[in-house]
């Protein structure tokens, strides 16, 4: 970042190789400090976001300017500042969805226009496997890599009334 307020939010992008046929983007900054745990809740305290983008993303300044390119990576930086500006957290199963504008109903908004995904849902990366779940810091510290998996508005409202597991057993039906 070039400007930042309190917290600064680096984004890194992994490219996609020849094993890997995705482009991965993942916070650092997050983990500055300490999620806001309720107490009796067992859960990372120190954690980045990462997101998921299909082989050739665009990822260059230009095409940042549009924000149909842009929308993922101002995801993961909302979901980094939302957790310590709120004093929450976020684990496994938890959605955050875009913001309504103040005109508009409380149901959620696509992230960029022509983009049907409005919420994103965390839990851990299945692309990336479970060693790619968390990490020692050189001073010890656990940092968790949440993902942050885009959701379109039928997919959250059922995640809403059914729970993240059926939801999940649903798309990996499809």
């Amino acid at each position: 970042e070039i400007i930042s307020d309190d917290l600064t939010i680096d984004l890194i992008h992994v490219g996609s190789t020849l094993y890997r046929g995705f482009e991965v983007v993942v916070t650092s900054g997050m983990s500055a400090m300490p999620m806001n745990i309720p107490p009796g809740v067992q859960a990372p305290a120190f954690a980045e976001v990462l997101t998921i983008l299909p082989k050739g993303w665009p990822m260059t300044k230009d095409a940042f300017m549009d924000e149909r390119n842009y929308w993922p990576l101002r995801l993961l930086k909302d979901i980094a500042r939302y957790t310590h500006h709120e004093q929450t957290w976020i684990g496994y199963g938890h959605t955050v969805a875009m913001a309504a504008s103040p005109e508009s109903t409380d149901q959620p908004q696509p992230y960029a226009p022509g983009i049907e995904f409005c919420a994103a849902l965390i839990m851990p990366s299945l692309s990336l496997g479970q060693k790619a779940w968390s990490m020692k810091t050189a001073d010890g510290k656990e940092v968790f890599f949440w993902c942050a998996v885009p959701l379109h508005k039928k997919e959250l409202q059922f995640k809403m009334e059914h729970g993240v597991d059926p939801l999940l057993d649903l798309m990996d039906k499809h």
